[in-house]
């Protein structure tokens, strides 16, 4: 009855909704109560065994940890594969100490909180000595298409810190909704940001690596220094080390890259090409008496940053905010800062040579799917109760999770029989 419980109150919109579906559908009358310390209790113990599984990796030398694997790693054939780890962030509300309490006066309390996600994905990998996808992808040159999702992004960089040029050197530049894809399901978000086309031969042709096989979600709200030793424990436990390909992708956030640093500095890193465009595409557009002669000057910016050509484009904008409108341009400097940031990250046409992809977009639908269950104006958490529930949620998204496992080593220890204290 656990494992039922536990694993509808991780897959509906919330406890009351579980125990309504457990009670239809399972015809077992669990209160909506009763549901959350299910999950409290097996997420803990969930919980117990990732710190296992983090204590065994720290526990590794540095060799080890870079070029080895655990102990019940997967005796993995990496050969036409690739290992990808994937960062992102998002938003729930939280009670903190001020709940109840009358709000400051001198400043306005928000209980917007972040939470951390990543996965751990392979690929499908066919590496070339040449670009297998040198045109520009139909869909970035189709404003029906990009502009929403660049427009979204942008306004997400800006909405956290309106006086910063270069606000993801601060604060979360994105999370502040459930996702920059709001208007289209978690399966067409991933494939069209790879590139999948529709149903016919294009969807051979994917633009951001090849098709992805198996996943492992992370998901937290103890920080990024806690999850970057989840995720290098779960790339120890995986034997992604031991892949000859390897790659880190996130957006420009200054902490991803820290854990890149720290954790992940023998995988190339990579810097999402969608969040990168979003900065080009508001630049371009602000540079621009029309918005068609911004939308061309978008797309010859687009260009260079397809081929991996930052640096003329970096040297582009310059120009442009050399010049008394330039200067005053916050957009304008604002792409220019995240560019000369993230350059040595975004050699695109190496990439697409290499065989890996190029975007984010997994780790971002897999965010929004964990938005689903924990995010809403309406629910309040407290850390002790979202961490279980963010653990089995991110178990239940997980193809790796090894369920029959934990509950028959569940069973072991605890076998119904109480042991009693001996008489003095």
């Amino acid at each position: 009855m656990l494992r039922k419980v536990s694993i509808a109150s991780a897959r509906d919109r919330s406890y009351a909704r579980a125990s309504e579906n457990l009670s239809d559908l399972a015809e077992l009358k669990v209160d909506s109560k009763q549901c959350q310390r299910v999950v409290v209790r097996i997420g803990n113990e969930r919980i117990d065994e990732q710190t296992k599984r983090i204590k065994e990796y720290q526990e590794a030398s540095i060799p080890q940890q870079q070029h080895d694997q655990g102990r019940e790693a997967p005796a993995n054939e990496w050969s036409g594969r690739v290992a990808v780890v994937e960062l992102d962030g998002g938003r729930t509300q939280i009670r903190d100490e001020l709940w109840g309490k009358v709000k400051p006066t001198h400043k306005k309390h928000r209980w917007w909180r972040e939470t951390q996600c990543a996965v751990l994905q392979t690929y499908l990998s066919s590496p070339s000595n040449e670009d297998p996808h040198p045109g520009i992808p139909a869909e970035l040159t189709d404003p029906l298409w990009v502009v929403p999702k660049l427009n979204e992004l942008h306004r997400q960089h800006v909405a956290n810190d309106g006086s910063s040029r270069e606000s993801e050197q601060k604060d979360r530049t994105d999370g502040a909704v459930d996702s920059e894809f709001s208007a289209r399901t978690d399966d067409q978000t991933a494939c069209d940001q790879n590139g999948c086309g529709g149903n016919t031969a294009e969807q051979a042709k994917r633009w951001s690596g090849g098709p992805p096989l198996v996943k492992t979600v992370v998901a937290t709200r103890r920080g990024y220094d806690h999850l970057g030793e989840a995720m290098a424990a779960e790339a120890y436990h995986r034997g992604f080390n031991k892949a000859p390909s390897k790659a880190c992708i996130a957006d420009g956030l200054q902490v991803n890259w820290s854990l890149w640093g720290r954790h992940f500095s023998h995988y190339t890193p990579i810097t999402d090409l969608m969040h990168a465009l979003s900065y080009v595409y508001c630049a371009a557009v602000s540079t621009a008496a029309t918005i068609e002669d911004g939308w061309e000057t978008y797309i010859e910016w687009l260009g260079l940053v397809w081929a991996g050509d930052v640096t003329s484009l970096i040297k582009t904008m310059r120009l442009i905010a050399s010049t008394d409108a330039g200067r005053e341009n916050e957009p304008l400097c604002r792409a220019m800062t995240y560019l000369s940031n993230n350059a040595s990250r975004m050699r695109y046409d190496e990439y697409r040579r290499a065989g890996l992809p190029i975007t984010s977009s997994l780790v971002e639908s897999t965010q929004k799917q964990i938005n689903w269950r924990i995010k809403g104006t309406e629910k309040f958490w407290r850390d002790e109760h979202l961490e279980p529930l963010l653990q089995l949620v991110a178990d239940d998204l997980s193809d790796t999770h090894d369920a029959e496992g934990f509950w028959n080593r569940r069973k072991q220890r605890f076998q119904g029989f109480r042991k009693r204290r001996a008489k003095a």
